[in-house]
């Protein structure tokens, strides 16, 4: 699927969304308020894009969320990460439907009102703290209260609820909770120094004794802990398959503007042109491919992840390659008139410091080749890697 398919995808599902980006201008786009991206966010209706039908939402297929994300990623790369981060939380509450009551009034009620959703997590790889680093949690009567920061939180401003990982202040365990950003006292402090993608507004979230009702939070301690720590373990390694899918999405769309800008150009050769091609499009492959793995295996399974996160990293090199290459042909004279292609070069470069790091994702994937591998021999097969 190349660009220009991703948007009309985009187009059908949600009408009107790339002409407002176009119209308003990329620089522009990036340098506006927050509130105004929040605002284009709602009224374009992607806030349920995968929302179930059930819960009156769009059910998007993960082919069409990764071809939104990609269209916007290219017209507006800081409301590209906004949408990565509130679909990426929106597959984590869709596990929980069933099991938390919140969990499907919740999908009901973002899908009625065109709720912004920010996720509150601390970042991690599976079987290790995902949850406890963030926020933790004392019971009260009725509820919990929530003390601990997020930073950076994307949609710091915007949101209007936050889904938040959290563990109990008391010993181990772990959990989600969810909290209404109104009237919640979160405290927003400024955290986003550089103007990069800025507009996203990802700043810190502060909670200090931020009261959450008890239907609002599952927590894996006492008694059914188990039983819990399973739900969270399961939907969390879903919520976090789908982030190195959408993020690879979304970042892919920079580089694809980058590289739109040297069609019709003179001098361009096609040697050229073809390998921009061969880097694009195959890292998008390889992100429908995952995806439709992931629909088909069960979301619980570790090896999943790492498939995932193989996935990502192999979008992510091919970005790299993609940009530098259409840079360099666009020549110095792009770069010294015009600001967008700084931008678009630099923006590209941020899904490097997205969750989780190389370095911490290393072990994880060696282990996953070492088990591959050892199966596989058990098994009597060659042992190829």
């Amino acid at each position: 699927m190349s660009i220009q398919q991703a948007r009309a995808a985009t187009d059908r599902l949600l009408p009107g969304l790339t002409e407002r980006l176009r119209n308003r201008g990329l620089m522009a786009l990036e340098q506006a308020e927050p509130a105004e991206l929040c605002a284009l966010f709602r009224e374009s209706g992607a806030a349920a894009l995968l929302v179930p039908t059930q819960a009156g939402g769009m059910g998007a297929a993960p082919s069409d969320t990764l071809a939104v994300l990609r269209a916007v990623g290219s017209l507006c790369p800081s409301l590209a990460v906004m949408m990565t981060m509130h679909h990426h939380t929106i597959a984590t509450i869709v596990q929980l439907g069933g099991i938390v009551p919140a969990a499907d009034e919740l999908l009901g009620a973002i899908a009625a009102n065109q709720l912004l959703v920010a996720s509150a997590f601390a970042e991690g790889k599976p079987g290790s703290a995902i949850f406890n680093a963030s926020l933790k949690a004392s019971a009260v009567e009725g509820g919990y209260l929530l003390n601990g920061s997020k930073k950076p939180c994307t949609m710091s401003h915007g949101m209007d609820v936050i889904v938040a990982g959290v563990a109990p202040a008391s010993g181990d365990g772990q959990g989600f909770a969810v909290i209404f950003a109104e009237g919640s006292g979160i405290v927003r402090e400024r955290f986003w120094q550089t103007p990069v993608l800025a507009a996203s507004d990802s700043n810190a979230l502060v909670f200090r004794d931020v009261f959450v009702p008890d239907d609002m939070v599952l927590l894996a301690e006492g008694e059914g802990a188990e039983q819990a720590a399973e739900v969270a373990q399961a939907a969390s390694l879903s919520g976090l398959c789908w982030f190195q899918l959408m993020v690879g999405a979304s970042y892919l769309g920079v580089a694809s503007a980058l590289v739109e800008r040297l069609l019709g150009r003179r001098g361009v050769a096609d040697l050229q042109l073809a390998q921009l091609a061969i880097e694009l499009e195959g890292a998008y492959q390889a992100l429908l491919g995952t995806a439709s793995l992931l629909q088909q295996t069960d979301a619980a399974d570790p090896a999943l992840y790492s498939q995932a996160l193989c996935t990502r990293f192999s979008v992510q090199a091919a970005i790299e390659r993609a940009s530098n290459l259409a840079v360099e042909l666009l020549g110095g004279m792009s770069f010294i008139a015009s600001d967008e292609v700084a931008y678009l070069l630099a923006a590209s470069r941020a899904i490097g410091f997205h969750p989780v790091s190389r370095m911490a994702a290393v072990p994880m994937l060696a282990d996953y080749l070492r088990q591959t591998t050892e199966t596989a021999v058990s098994a009597g097969e060659p042992a190829h890697v």
